[in-house]
């Protein structure tokens, strides 16, 4: 049952990937990279889920070990990505393309210092609901029904494990456990609010496009 759990969950998270891709295409080159920060905070956990589909085979202890790396990476750098994308969409920021990167290299160094320091459960837990906090603001500043719906799902599914003693951030993607249950309105209403800020981010861009136009004539 948990495996059949952890394979739907893949699989949404893959669909939702390739649903934000073809997004990505219609923006400019700089809100692209944000797109493509925001399929690797859905790639992660979707890779992780399916290594745990795979848990009843019995691949071995590398195969576990891999799927333990890509849980603690997804719980610490899913949704600050996912909530800083919305905010970048939402205010219709310009930065660079490279700068996603910097931002990315820069939250894999916190994770490992954290997991070294041992200090990850902490560190998950503020990382995570600043991206929650990000991702509503996003949400809210937009003035949008849609977003804002997406938004609240998420935030139901990102803090349920609060009510679980000593659970992590995004409980279930360290290995199966019912928790798993809360993933997807977690990862599916952050990557679905994601994709609906940049359609209108990108409605927004062609209406500046052609006010000018406007105007001259």
């Amino acid at each position: 049952m948990m495996s059949l759990l952890y394979g739907l969950l893949s699989a949404a998270l893959l669909g939702l990937s390739l649903w934000l891709w073809q997004r990505r295409n219609t923006l400019h080159e700089n809100a692209r990279g944000a797109i493509t920060a925001s399929l690797l905070a859905l790639l992660l956990p979707a890779a992780s889920s399916l290594l745990l589909t795979l848990d009843s085979l019995a691949l071995g202890e590398t195969v576990t070990h891999i799927q333990r790396i890509l849980g603690l990476a997804a719980q610490s750098i899913s949704l600050p990505l996912l909530g800083l994308t919305a905010f970048y969409l939402a205010f219709g920021l310009r930065w660079q393309p490279a700068n996603w990167g910097r931002i990315l290299l820069g939250l894999m160094a916190a994770f490992e210092l954290t997991r070294r320091m041992d200090m990850q459960h902490g560190y998950q837990w503020s990382i995570s609901l600043i991206g929650l906090a990000l991702l509503m603001l996003a949400c809210i500043l937009r003035r949008d029904l849609r977003p804002v719906l997406a938004g609240i799902i998420a935030t139901i599914g990102i803090l349920a494990p609060l009510f679980s003693p000593g659970a992590a951030a995004l409980a279930g993607l360290l290995g199966s456990s019912a928790l798993a249950l809360w993933l997807f309105p977690a990862l599916l209403g952050a990557g679905l609010t994601v994709g609906l800020l940049s359609e209108q981010a990108h409605n927004s861009a062609n209406r500046s496009a052609k006010e000018p136009t406007a105007e001259r004539i």
